[in-house]
């Protein structure tokens, strides 16, 4: 390729650039038309570029070049061009000029949506460099454009910023990335509502994070209709439209705040368009009746049982049609939306709006419980159907599915009927907490993983190689993505709602402009490693170097390994699935014998003790309780132990905790600003919870190790662990207590602070027990639980195996499909577990069969006639008292732990 040379001005950057837009854009009132005024671009034929979302990027890029002092002009052919000025040409991949360039560098293009290609050339036609930035449609090139304003934006200094050594072409790994911003709380969230300056950066933010879909969404501040104190936008229509033969009104709202409220949805639906971004509108409450709620604000008057089906689909049909910028509905569609199981007719009466409305609208129903019926009538609107499960429960876990749910979620499993209708009919209680039976093959509709607020909602977090790991799985199974409730989700919710700043700080300095801004780093790692989860470091780490230069890869190692905190102790400690419960970053003590203080609400197995709280995971995660059994019963298992989580949460810490320190002593005084704080800050916290949750998981092992045996060192062992931890939290909390308010308010949540007491109640009942001789139900050897104490204790080695074992791309339906795995070395025995991808089954188990170092079985022709896709792993037993899983989880946590075998298509 020829390489140009540019010329620079002292800054380092361009003299002068040139944006070549090959097309222009219809709308009357677009960027395009405003330039052509003034005779800057002219009308060549390109079905891409001529469109608004280009337009609008184009306009990205001149304004950031012209900030960093660059002359642009916007000239109308490539001949315009001068020798010394540098061009930048807009274009689909299928221009002309676009394929001339590709055929002349030798560039094979991707075919994908939203896929994006800069490369630096030159032409015959033009004497100055080239800069082709192109894309297979609007948003691909929006992303190419944007890409490049990015860069300028982040790079200071330097010739590098827009001089590509080679082409960067970079396609989706999944179709939908999509953040969820809700309205929760009248007196949180209507300031952000109402703030145009607001939306049009937030809205920016998302399309430079590569985000592609955002769901604003009403009536999530409740899970049903009962005890409703906030009740603004929780049945939305009222709050927007006025429908003519209705007098359907929401008790003390104004028709000039109902028009206000209309006029900024308008205004999300223009801006969204302006930028390429999918508007997803989210209805998740059309309860219309609040009779257990008598002091809700804003109850819904002139509605009846008889109406009320008619007028949901007339208010959003008047939506649909005034609104073009809104491009899909979300819908609860399960009982906590108001409509009772049964209801099909309102449901049909519901999406026949979008199946009228004249355009593509996508119908996005929440999983949770959904019934056949209700799928197949939003199927005969021959509109695009999703059905989004919850990630992992309410909360976020580790990027690897999980591959089982809870006991308390199988519950009834028995009962499902295989119909033949798409979904399992009977007691869909599975499908809570995961993708339950969503992806089978072949099926009618899309699936996009929605990830519920529960596990980080203020705290900062953001990894490059987790992050990298969540855009991996979100097209697990030819899933369509993601979809991410934005931090501070809820903040507010169920009428909690606080002034002051949604960030919770009870230190005003650290209040940044805009909410969204304290996440910055956190959206575009989050979007652009969901773009591109093989993404080159420079892609998300440019806006840290140019924030914290020399300091930066020390803040973001820090910030990275601590972001596993959460995800990985949830995973493996599963309090409640239902993030109103169970918040791990303001964790409520668990008690470790006092079931007298368990809370009768928690949906946890019972006793409702530490170390009997089942993992996220439990088919290959132990909890405490478990472990301590193994360990004493010198059973064997490959199963991750407590004590191995607790070692990774210890090392976690130790990790973030010398980067942050290396981090603060590189910045000198600058560590005192603001955006340095915020980070150091939740990283502290952070720590200090890696910290405590690993002490507690120890002492949760060895407590049951003394429950079963009743020796008295291990009793004094577990409180001594116990102690630590405690002592460690309370550091924590003392320093987090001048950062942040006393009250975080996502309901009673308090501070850190405030659980210190319960941690020490538990510890000295804990004493209390141990002063009271334990007669153990049966007799353990002295050596077998001081072997128990030590493992429990120290640094866990899990046996280390070399395996070979290359999963076949597909399997054909009613056949037996072989399984091998070959080892270098010698292994005791080899399990293998297989399921199909399908939450409601069990796991089953066959022992391979040794051929030399090969061992081998395979999965019956029975089991691989269903319609679901197949996922196995291996149990390793490497001696008579070890044992491991394979795959292995990779230290970086991002993995999947279990291979995905396709069925054949016919």
């Amino acid at each position: 390729m020829n390489k140009p040379t540019n010329t620079f001005s002292r800054r380092g950057f361009l003299k002068t650039s040139t944006i070549f837009s090959i097309g222009t854009i219809a709308a009357a009132n677009s960027l395009a038309s405003v330039l052509l005024k003034k005779g800057n671009i002219a009308i060549v034929s390109d079905d891409i570029a001529k469109n608004i979302p280009p337009g609008w990027a184009v306009g990205q890029l001149k304004s950031a070049l012209e900030r960093q002092g660059s002359a642009v002009r916007l000239v109308s052919r490539i001949s315009e061009v001068k020798p010394d000025e540098f061009c930048i040409v807009a274009s689909g991949m299928n221009s002309a000029i676009s394929k001339g360039i590709f055929k002349q560098n030798k560039i094979t293009t991707p075919i994908e949506a939203e896929s994006l290609c800069l490369v630096q050339t030159k032409i015959k036609e033009c004497q100055a460099p080239v800069l082709l930035a192109a894309g297979t449609d609007n948003l691909g090139l929006v992303y190419a454009l944007t890409e490049l304003a990015d860069r300028v934006t982040c790079q200071k200094t330097g010739s590098s910023t827009l001089q590509f050594d080679e082409p960067l072409i970079e396609r989706p790994a999944s179709r939908t990335r999509s953040i969820l911003r809700n309205f929760s709380s009248e007196l949180e969230d209507k300031p952000w509502f109402y703030d145009k300056n607001y939306w049009l950066s937030y809205l920016d933010m998302l399309i430079y994070s590569r985000v592609n879909r955002l769901n604003f969404s009403t009536g999530m501040g409740y899970n049903s209709a009962n005890g409703v104190s906030d009740g603004y936008l929780l049945f939305p229509y009222p709050f927007f439209v006025t429908i003519p033969g209705y007098n359907v009104t929401a008790r003390g709202l104004s028709e000039d705040e109902r028009k206000r409220n209309y006029e900024m949805l308008k205004f999300i639906g223009e801006e969204t368009s302006k930028r390429g971004l999918q508007l997803q509108f989210g209805v998740w409450t059309l309860a219309y009746i609040w009779d257990k709620s008598p002091k809700a604000t804003y109850q819904i008057d002139g509605l009846t049982d008889k109406t009320h089906a008619n007028y949901c689909r007339d208010a959003l049909a008047t939506i649909l049609r005034e609104v073009p910028g809104i491009t899909g509905i979300t819908f609860r569609v399960h009982s906590e939306s108001g409509i009772p199981k049964g209801a099909e007719d309102f449901w049909k009466t519901q999406f026949s709006a979008i199946a009228n409305c004249g355009r593509r609208v996508e119908i996005d129903m929440h999983a949770k419980n959904m019934e056949a019926e209700t799928l197949q009538a939003a199927l005969n609107t021959k509109q695009p159907v999703v059905v989004s499960p919850k990630f992992c429960g309410e909360h976020l876990g580790l990027p690897c599915h999980t591959a089982s749910i809870r006991e308390l979620e199988m519950t009834g499993t028995n009962e499902l009927v295989d119909t033949g209708k798409g979904l399992l009919d009977g007691n869909r209680k599975f499908t809570r907490y995961g993708y339950a039976d969503m992806l089978s093959e072949n099926r009618e509709w899309d699936v996009i993983f929605r990830i519920w607020p529960g596990t980080q909602r203020f705290l900062l977090n953001a990894d490059p190689a987790l992050f990298a790991g969540y855009g991996r799985t979100a097209s697990f199974c030819g899933a369509a993505g993601f979809e991410l409730s934005e931090p501070l989700h809820f903040k507010g919710r169920r009428g909690k709602g606080v002034e002051g700043g949604r960030c919770g700080y009870a230190d005003a300095s650290l209040n940044p402009k805009y909410d969204f801004e304290k996440y910055a780093y956190t959206y575009r790692l989050w979007g652009r490693l969901g773009y591109n989860p093989e993404a080159k470091p420079e892609i998300w780490r440019r806006a840290f170097s140019s924030e914290f230069g020399n300091a930066a890869m020390a803040i973001e190692t820090a910030l990275g390994q601590v972001t596993r905190v959460l995800p990985l102790f949830y995973h493996a400690h599963q309090v409640s699935a239902n993030c109103e419960l169970y918040l791990p970053e303001l964790y409520t003590n668990t008690f470790m014998a006092d079931e007298t203080k368990a809370s009768d609400n928690a949906d946890t197995q019972k006793p409702k003790l530490f170390g009997n709280i089942s993992p996220a995971d439990p088919q290959l995660f132990q909890s405490p309780n478990e472990f301590a059994e193994v360990l004493l019963s010198g059973t064997v298992t490959g199963k991750y132990s407590p004590v191995e989580v607790a070692q990774w949460l210890e090392n976690i810490a130790a990790k973030s905790s010398e980067n942050i320190r290396s981090a603060k002593a590189q910045l000198g005084l600058e560590a005192t600003r603001p955006n340095f704080r915020r980070i150091e800050e939740d990283v502290l916290i952070l720590v200090g919870l890696a910290q405590f949750f690993a002490a507690k998981l120890r002492s949760g092992v060895v407590w049951h190790v003394y429950h079963l045996s009743g020796d008295r060192k291990a009793g004094e062992k577990a409180i001594d662990l116990y102690l630590a931890g405690r002592n460690i939290w309370a550091k924590m909390a003392e320093g987090a207590k001048s950062v942040y308010k006393t009250k975080i308010s996502y309901g009673p949540n308090g501070h850190w602070i405030d659980r210190i007491p319960s941690f020490d109640e538990d510890i000295a009942d804990l004493r209390k027990r141990l002063e009271i001789p334990l007669n153990a139900a049966n007799k353990i050897d002295t050596s077998a639980i001081e072997k128990a104490i030590k493992i429990s204790t120290s640094r866990p080695i899990r046996p280390n195996i070399e395996a070979k074992h290359q999963p076949e791309i597909s399997f054909q339906s009613g056949k037996p499909h072989p399984v091998g795995i070959e080892f270098k070395g010698n292994q005791h025995s080899v399990k293998l577990y297989y399921r199909h991808v399908n939450q409601a089954e069990r796991w089953q188990t066959v022992e391979l069969k040794q051929n030399g170092k090969i061992f081998e079985g395979e999965i019956p022709a029975d089991y691989t006639s269903k319609r679901f896709p197949l996922q196995y792993y291996f149990e390793v037993q490497t001696s008579q008292t070890e044992a491991t899983l394979y795959p292995p989880m990779d230290e970086d946590l991002s993995n999947l732990l279990y291979f995905v075998v396709r069925r054949q298509k016919n």
